[in-house]
């Protein structure tokens, strides 16, 4: 039996010490995100900020956001280029994973702030408002 007993608990102890890395979620309130990795070309394909549900991805037509692996994130548009950055924290004690997005131009402020991530795949990034009573969405798709 003791034997039985030290076997279940070195079990227990090694299922419990496995760490899952880079692996995004689909989990549309991202609190099963344990890291994320943004990397590629991406263009907004969907908008909606605090005051409407309206989309107003069309206010960031013909931007380009290329997420770099240093934390940079760089946004063009025909001539015009800003250097802004970007952080992933994930989730943590039930706070849900987020992508925090930094620009100091007026024409990116919009966009500037904490998300929380919906899910990340190669092809889109999907963000919400962590504010339950907002209509943030930030939607971006790879080019």
């Amino acid at each position: 039996m003791k034997k039985l007993l030290s076997i279940a608990t070195l079990a227990l102890f090694a299922v419990s010490c496995t760490r899952q890395v880079n692996t995004p979620s689909n989990n549309d309130n991202g609190n099963s995100i344990n890291s994320t990795t943004v990397t590629g070309n991406f263009s907004i394909t969907k908008f909606t900020d605090n005051s409407s549900v309206d989309d107003h991805a069309t206010d960031f037509a013909g931007y380009s956001f290329q997420f770099t692996n240093d934390g940079k994130i760089i946004a063009t548009k025909g001539s015009f280029r800003e250097e802004g950055s970007y952080s992933e924290k994930p989730s943590h004690e039930g706070e849900g994973a987020k992508l925090t997005i930094n620009f100091s131009s007026d024409a990116l402020k919009e966009i500037s702030k904490s998300w929380l991530i919906v899910s990340i795949t190669d092809s889109e990034i999907d963000l919400r408002d962590d504010d339950p009573s907002s209509n943030e969405v930030l939607q971006f798709s790879a080019l």
